[in-house]
């Protein structure tokens, strides 16, 4: 122990020196067996002048987009956030859904179709000057800054209205091929027809005559149920008058208002009739005391008239 201690440097050198010796000898030994594992594992090349094929759909992408000229996708400039809403002490984003600030339209069809959210009068207003509010535009899918595509102008109409006029008969008797007919509300005599005569005062003419009895169960007698068919000369509508009873032939009449201009106008059921500024003609096909059905010559569309809401 006093050796290493006085010669320390010593001891460690031929340390070291024998050290550098082992790992000089496991190097010569690898590199005179590197030849043969280089042997072992080398296989044979085999030539070839074919160029594997290389996918490059995502290079040809990235080409076109490229060449595509860039756009903005948002509406509005660059370098402003999309507006925000506070509303009890929070910000919303409008174009969130569940949060629209003029029901029925969502917020995004507004901001879409490049309209002022902030507006509170916005859905009566009229930009494009066609004469229908946002509302209108909006459920007839139509553009509301365009004044080319606007709602067809029926919904513009409204029933303000509803008239009928009773018109009473009465298929008083008959004798052979003739009929007795009386107008209860036009003062004239009773009148005698044949099928395909007109009766006079009315609009109708005697159509057909089909005789028919029924037996009575309280009497044990046979009653005269015959039935007379009257055909309307303006329409074609028929109504049937029973022997002995009296038939209501009433006349009715929408009287409309036509928003668009304010205007105001009578239409008897069945008859033909137009509206401004396209002319389109329609036909009152039916009416009653709550609405009224249209129907479009042109397309043969049938459509629904409300009524008009009281002020």
């Amino acid at each position: 122990m006093d050796f290493i201690r006085n010669f320390y440097e010593r001891v460690l050198l031929v340390v070291v020196s024998l050290a550098l010796l082992a790992f000089s000898a496991l190097i010569i030994r690898n590199v005179a067996g590197f030849g043969k594992t280089f042997e072992s594992v080398r296989g044979e090349v085999v030539g070839s002048k074919e160029i594997d094929t290389i996918d490059t759909s995502a290079l040809d992408h990235a080409v076109e987009l490229m060449k595509a000229p860039a756009t903005w996708v948002r509406k509005g400039p660059l370098l402003v956030s999309r507006p925000h809403i506070e509303q009890e002490g929070r910000l919303i984003n409008p174009e969130d859904q569940g949060y629209d600030l003029h029901p029925p339209i969502p917020n995004k069809w507004i901001i879409d179709n490049e309209l002022d959210l902030l507006d509170p009068n916005i859905l009566n207003e009229d930009g494009d000057g066609d004469g229908f509010t946002v509302l209108e535009e909006w459920k007839a899918g139509t553009n509301p800054q365009d004044a080319a595509s606007a709602p067809p102008y029926h919904n513009k109409l409204r029933l303000a209205e509803y008239i009928s006029r009773p018109f009473r008969l009465l298929f008083a008797a008959y004798t052979g091929d003739r009929f007795q007919i009386n107008t209860i509300d036009v003062s004239q005599p009773s009148q005698f027809l044949r099928v395909g005569e007109p009766i006079a005062g009315t609009k109708f003419k005697v159509a057909s005559f089909e005789q028919k009895t029924r037996p009575n169960p309280r009497t044990g007698a046979t009653d005269d149920i015959s039935e007379l068919t009257l055909e309307s000369t303006d329409t074609g509508e028929k109504i049937v008058l029973v022997v002995e009873v009296t038939g209501n032939s009433p006349d009715s009449f929408g009287k409309f208002r036509y928003l668009k201009d304010g205007s105001e106008f009578s239409v008897k059921r069945g008859a033909n009739f137009k509206l401004p500024p396209d002319n389109i003609e329609y036909n009152l096909v039916d009416i009653s005391r709550e609405k009224a059905v249209i129907k479009n010559l042109k397309s043969g569309e049938e459509v629904t008239v409300p009524r008009m809401e009281s002020p």
